[in-house]
């Protein structure tokens, strides 16, 4: 990675850190929230703001990265397929030509339950990979919109997780849906917007170690598997290092019972790991999955 590259990830980190949140810029440029890198070090797609589209700052709830949690149901023929909106199909097809403009590589494949959405997100000016997103967007009010995310490179492609993707299908889980970040009917720019900030996270916790920022990690025996001791506490105090917060607690009780009731709970007996289909139309680009099996 580039030092001016670096650097700018390492700010927008300390940022979060602040509960201050960056910017995102179209083709997924995250940017920190105000001029404390210096700007020469920012990559020239980016120097000149004045031409640039500036969209809202992407923020969550105490800007807490999401729970992971069980999302992933087979489709089976006796499952009747969800009722489609035509309001919430009208809103979100009316969004596809501001969704080109943010993030211009986009393509769209539209099915009778919804549409698909393949993302290239450049997450940091710099970066010498993209982040792909493969985002299923139902038309059902009782669906729940879902993407997975992967490093590509010409030469190569890597599932982005596991930390803070949902058990078991490896879906992306950029925040908290209890704090209403985004929900059915909001922004597609929006939510691809947070999924670029989640991508850059995870590229924050690959070179220095630590997870930026708020999180949400509710259950003890996934704080002491993942968390940092460095990191921000993933209980409802999630402004005090975990350190500091839980970990004595998670490191008192019985582990192996709560490994147990995580396992039952969360996690089955399957890695957590994106399906089949999903990770062949990544490699192969060729037949894009169907939308009903895969929401739940």
């Amino acid at each position: 990675m580039k030092t001016h590259t670096q650097n700018t990830l390492q700010e927008i980190g300390f940022q979060l850190d602040r509960n201050l949140f960056p910017s995102v810029y179209n083709g997924g440029i995250v940017k920190p929230s105000d001029t404390t890198v210096a700007t020469s070090t920012l990559g020239e797609d980016i120097n000149n703001d004045s031409q640039r589209q500036r969209r809202p700052e992407t923020r969550s709830w105490q800007g807490a990265s999401g729970w992971q949690r069980p999302t992933y149901r087979p489709w089976s023929p006796d499952r009747t397929a969800p009722l489609i909106s035509s309001s919430l199909q009208t809103k979100y097809e009316a969004e596809l030509a501001a969704v080109k403009v943010a993030y211009p590589n986009t393509t769209i494949w539209h099915q009778a339950g919804g549409m698909w959405l393949l993302t290239e997100s450049s997450v940091l000016s710099g970066l010498e990979k993209k982040a792909t997103f493969l985002t299923a967007i139902p038309y059902s009010l009782t669906s729940t919109v879902k993407s997975w995310g992967f490093w590509t490179t010409p030469v190569s492609t890597e599932w982005i997780g596991p930390r803070h993707t949902n058990f078991p299908d490896g879906s992306i889980c950029a925040f908290e849906p209890k704090d209403k970040t985004w929900g059915s009917g909001d922004s597609v720019v929006k939510l691809l917007d947070l999924y670029s900030l989640w991508a850059l996270r995870h590229e924050h916790l690959r070179v220095f170690g630590r997870w930026p920022g708020y999180q949400s990690v509710h259950h003890p025996y996934e704080r002491l598997s993942e968390l940092k001791d460095d990191e921000f506490c993933g209980c409802a105090n999630s402004k005090t290092l975990y350190s500091n917060c839980c970990k004595k607690y998670d490191l008192a009780r019985n582990q192996i019972a709560d490994a147990i009731e995580f396992q039952l709970m969360f996690a089955g007996e399957k890695p957590r790991k994106p399906p089949q289909v999903i990770t062949n139309f990544i490699h192969a680009r060729e037949v894009v999955p169907f939308i009903n099996a895969l929401l739940s």
